[in-house]
């Protein structure tokens, strides 16, 4: 009976990649902050430029992409004409032009929101002065309430409250002393199964070794001693005790005896398969038939095909194929 073991595979990878871009071709500064006219015409450049991509390749697309990309990079400021310079987050905008695969209807979609909200967004804002009036209503006496004093809670009550959180503080203690000191304990327990497990799996991995080693031998000594006969007779009873694999095996070994035995080919358990018909390759009439007795072999014997009885007759005929041929 063969033993199985899991392998442990760990791996580990990290990737990392860098994306180089262009140098920006507009004409803002870097560092230094843009109008809101240029602003927004930067948007609409951007926005056209994404238009007009459909028809390029995509190495085009990328290259474009990239330049534009370089352009937001640096608008980090917006100086307006009356509240001074606002700073401004492009970094989302960046990212999308720069992805891997990019998405022209997205970017399209996006530039296009930027542009309707500043169509829609009104021009003129609260400010600061414009709330002065409102903190003049709400200073009223109608608006006014007292505050509720914080309710007081009883020495006594909070006591009980003190030795509740002291017990809960020594058990949380006691516990965690538990679990550390007890790791120790549970590290050797484990080195100890982890010992014990590797003595079991190497022993039973050694007697299996062994128990195959002298099936070899036994199958070598007693195949070393089989005539054609032998071998057809082995093979019936192994057939008869439902032992399929190890019948069609026999059945296979007395075909190579029998032509040995007739003189058409020399039987050797060193030589191969591909050997024993290239020996008899000149006479077909016997090549066909061994070549088939040999195919459905390598299936069961090396292939591991399952063999039921009905297989096992059919490779009989085979073999009787061949020993009729010989004849």
């Amino acid at each position: 009976m063969r033993a199985v073991y899991a392998v442990w595979l760990i791996a580990i990878f990290s990737l990392t990649s860098h994306v180089e871009v262009d140098q920006p071709k507009y004409l803002v500064q870097a560092e230094a902050p843009v109008t809101l006219e240029a602003y927004w015409e930067l948007v609409r450049n951007t926005r056209q430029a994404v238009v007009e991509m459909a028809a390029l390749s995509s190495g085009e697309i990328r290259k474009q992409l990239d330049q534009h990309a370089a352009q937001w990079e640096k608008v980090t400021a917006v100086e307006f004409p009356d509240t001074g310079v606002l700073p401004v987050d492009s970094s989302y905008l960046v990212k999308e032009l720069k992805r891997d695969s990019p998405d022209l209807k997205r970017l399209e979609a996006l530039l296009d929101v930027l542009l309707k909200a500043h169509a829609e967004y009104p021009q003129k804002v609260f400010t600061v002065q414009d709330i002065l009036p409102l903190q003049a209503i709400l200073a009223r006496p109608e608006f006014q309430w007292d505050t509720a004093s914080a309710v007081q809670t009883p020495d006594w009550v909070q006591k009980i409250f003190d030795l509740i959180a002291n017990l809960i503080d020594r058990l949380t203690y006691a516990v965690q002393n538990t679990v550390y000191f007890g790791r120790i304990p549970l590290s050797i327990a484990g080195v100890i199964i982890f010992i014990v497990s590797l003595f079991f799996i190497s022993r039973n991995l050694s007697r299996s070794l062994v128990r195959e080693a002298e099936l070899a031998a036994e199958h070598a000594d007693s195949d070393a001693a089989l005539t054609s006969k032998g071998a057809m007779q082995r093979a019936q009873t192994l057939s008869s005790q439902g032992d399929y694999r190890n019948a069609v095996r026999y059945l296979y070994l007395s075909s190579l005896l029998i032509l040995d035995e007739q003189g058409l080919l020399r039987y050797d358990r060193s030589r191969t398969n591909r050997e024993y018909l290239r020996s008899i390759a000149a006479q077909p009439q016997l090549a066909n038939p061994l070549r088939d007795v040999i195919d459905v072999f390598d299936r069961v014997w090396y292939g591991f095909e399952a063999v039921d009885e009905e297989t096992y007759r059919s490779y009989v005929k085979h073999v009787d194929e061949l020993r009729e041929k010989q004849e």
